[in-house]
This record gives C-alpha cells, sequence and structure tokens, in this order.
C-alpha cells in the first residue's frame, strides 16, 4: 500500500464529520473547562451499554494508578447504542441513559470526571460514507482516523495515558485497540491494556448484560452490572427497555 493516511486526509476528515480542525480545537476547550485538575490525567473511553462491573473494574484501575481519570462516553448520533453487529437482543440504550449510568456508576470515585465523547471520539456512526474505503477500507481507516483525532484530544487536554480493555473476541474493536497502539506510541501517550474482568471463564461485557436483560434472567445480571446499575435498568424497564 503507497499510500499513507496522515494529516491531510484527518483534516478532510474533520472536515466531513464536524467544523474542521477548528471546531475540534474549540470542543477541547469547552471539556477542558470542565476538568477540575491538568495534573496526571488518564482517559478511559467506554459505552455503558450497560454499564458494567468490567468497565468499574477498568476506571478503578486507572484511578488508583492517576492524579485524575476523564471517562468518556461514547456519543454518537443521540439514538446510537453502541449494539454489537453479532446481536439480535434488539436492546439499544440511547446516549442520556448511557451517560447517567456511568455517572451513576462512578460517582463516588472523587478524581473521576465523566464527559460526553462528542462527535470527535470513536464516531463510528457518523464515519463519512465510502470515506478512504477503497484505498484502506473502511475500518482501517476509521480506526486511524478516531485514533489520531483521540490523541489530538488527549494532547490537548493533557491526558498522558489512557486505559483500555482487551477485545479478546471482537476483530473489529481490536483493528481500533491496534491502530491506538500505534498513534498513542506517537504521540507519546502511554497506552495500558489490561485483560477483562471475567466470570468463570467469561469475560463481562455489555453484549452479555444485554442479553441477560433479554432472557429476563436478573440473577445472571447482577453479577454483571453494579448494584446501582442494577436499580437503574430496573427504572428503565418501564419506559425504554423492556427488562423484567
Amino acid at each position: 500500500m503507497s499510500k499513507e493516511i496522515g494529516s491531510e486526509q484527518f483534516l478532510e476528515y474533520l472536515n466531513l464529520i464536524g467544523k474542521g480542525l477548528d471546531g475540534l480545537k474549540e470542543w477541547e476547550k469547552q471539556q477542558k473547562s470542565m476538568i477540575c485538575t491538568q495534573n496526571g490525567l488518564s482517559c478511559v473511553v467506554l459505552n455503558a451499554n450497560p454499564f458494567t462491573t468490567g468497565q468499574r473494574y477498568l476506571v478503578e484501575l486507572a484511578a488508583k494508578r492517576s492524579a485524575g481519570v476523564i471517562v468518556f462516553v461514547i456519543q454518537g448520533r443521540p439514538e446510537s447504542g453502541g449494539k454489537g453487529n453479532h446481536e439480535y437482543t434488539g436492546i439499544e440504550f440511547p446516549f442520556t441513559d448511557r451517560f447517567d449510568m456511568a455517572k451513576t456508576a462512578l460517582s463516588d470515585l472523587k478524581n473521576v470526571t465523566v464527559l460526553p465523547s462528542g462527535p470527535y471520539l470513536i464516531s463510528r456512526s457518523d464515519f463519512p460514507k465510502g470515506f478512504l474505503s477503497e484505498d484502506f477500507g473502511a475500518a482501517p481507516a476509521h480506526a486511524v482516523l478516531d485514533s489520531m483525532a483521540f490523541c489530538h484530544v488527549c494532547n490537548s487536554l493533557g491526558i498522558r495515558s489512557a486505559f483500555a480493555g482487551d477485545e479478546p473476541r471482537d476483530e473489529l474493536s481490536e483493528i481500533h485497540l491496534n491502530a491506538l497502539r500505534i498513534q498513542c506510541k506517537e504521540n507519546s501517550i502511554a497506552l495500558k491494556v489490561a485483560e477483562r474482568k471475567r466470570i468463570g471463564e467469561r469475560y463481562i461485557s455489555s453484549a452479555l448484560a444485554r442479553q441477560a436483560i433479554a432472557d429476563n434472567k436478573k440473577d445472571e445480571l447482577k453479577e454483571l452490572v453494579p448494584e446501582s446499575i442494577l436499580e437503574y435498568l430496573l427504572t428503565l424497564s418501564s419506559r425504554t427497555v423492556p427488562c423484567f
């Protein structure tokens, strides 16, 4: 492959998904005003769809090793819920519910700030159709551009490390994680990939939680989500999510 994705393609990408580099910088300025500390920052990006004990474990790990942690909840389009392509549960949590779940589940961690990801971090739902796909493939191109945007945000906000869970069974997420490894190294951002928390032989995931909801398995769901989130899900059952 002779071509490479560089700054020219990145700027074009920003123009297609938002208001270009100026829009990204303005968004970064807004996020910076929401952060209490500017030193020793790390970050975690997650869907919280729904929020799981595995995600709590990852944020706790970051919180113990950092002065401050920014948790970005993936926003995308308003109806985006981060449902896996392999799923057939039909369960998708809107961003407002996912954001509330993350804030609820992490409210006791005093050095953690929960923020929306905006249109720039893991913006899969807004990726321009066909953009660079012919030369690189849609998923690899998107992974690189997402990673470039992520590193730009980290550099702007003073984030020097990022925590992520490994993706042993999700090919698309692994493509994104590999691209992130390369971009973080080039930007001197420490990427710390932790093994996912397990229940027995199974990795805890939001997909498992959604399946437990779909199958009406409350006891199984109790093992997958924090108690506060189980209570939150029960409050949702009468309006947006058909559980229990």
